[in-house]
């Protein structure tokens, strides 16, 4: 292997990093979400039993 297959080795490996780290981003933004719509839920049926 020359330096040209290390070079190409190197950027997918960056390629790969990249991808898992938008995966991980994108499925934290979605528990986050899920997390404040539950707890929007929550407050709403407790104001709306106790005034």
């Amino acid at each position: 292997m020359g330096k040209k297959g290390r070079s190409g080795q190197a950027a997918i490996e960056y390629v790969l990093a990249l991808a898992t780290l938008l995966i991980v981003v994108s499925i934290m933004g979605y528990f986050v979400t899920a997390a404040h719509k539950s707890a929007h839920r929550s407050e709403a049926l407790v104001s709306q039993d106790c005034p």
